[in-house]
């Protein structure tokens, strides 16, 4: 079974946090959509897929991945899907244990909301998804789960209610607890929370919730 899959996408890059990214965790294989391929090739990483339209990568790095024999997909420019999703398809493909996706946030809110989505389909089959850059840490959950303190992203934890609602949702360990709540779609209320406790127990009965764990 493949570990954890990194897709390197075509939105900001901050190429010193991917370093220190690809230090830190362990993939099995990593797949470069698009632009996402330039940070790839600056910082000489390991690329085992390589996909996308490329209306944004010089012939020349492409051209030198191709001498390498690594795997490349081509697409048309006018398609349904957007790099980004073709990428994540093939790695739900290969069922791996998680997947993590850097570029998927940026100047284009389309874009990044759109990346957000995606990770819904992930959830729907059990494998682990977020979305990550300097300061963030985005996931989705559809049942009860903890976050651990030396564990956490940054300082900041944020709930909003992916689905239209989420019904007896209660908050342990957290500077602002919640008591069986229903938290609805529009709804501020679970922006910017801190743990308090050496964990965070997020519970409830109904819903997805979109988790941020975010740092200035």
């Amino acid at each position: 079974m493949i570990q954890k899959i990194l897709i390197i996408t075509g939105g900001h890059i901050d190429e010193n946090f991917l370093k220190s990214l690809i230090k830190r965790e362990r993939y099995s294989l990593i797949i470069a959509a698009d632009k996402g391929l330039l940070s790839a090739d600056r910082l000489k990483l390991p690329v085992d897929y390589i996909l996308g339209d490329f209306d944004s990568v010089p012939l020349d790095v492409l051209s030198k991945y191709e001498d390498k024999s690594i795997p490349i997909q081509s697409f048309p420019q006018k398609k349904d899907k957007t790099d980004t999703q073709i990428a994540f398809e093939m790695a739900l493909e290969k069922k791996p244990s998680g997947i993590d996706m850097v570029g998927a946030t940026g100047s284009r809110m389309d874009h990044t909301i759109s990346n957000i989505d995606l990770l819904i389909y992930a959830m729907n089959q059990n494998i682990d998804a977020r979305i990550l850059d300097a300061n963030n840490c985005i996931y989705l959950r559809n049942k009860s789960f903890l976050i651990k303190k030396e564990e956490q992203y940054g300082d900041f934890i944020s709930l909003l209610s992916f689905s239209y609602q989420v019904k007896g949702l209660r908050l342990y360990g957290f500077m602002y607890p919640l008591d069986g709540i229903t938290l609805t779609a529009g709804s501020s209320l679970g922006i910017s929370n801190r743990l308090v406790e050496d964990e965070g127990r997020v519970e409830f009965e109904e819903g997805i919730l979109a988790v941020f764990e975010t740092k200035d």
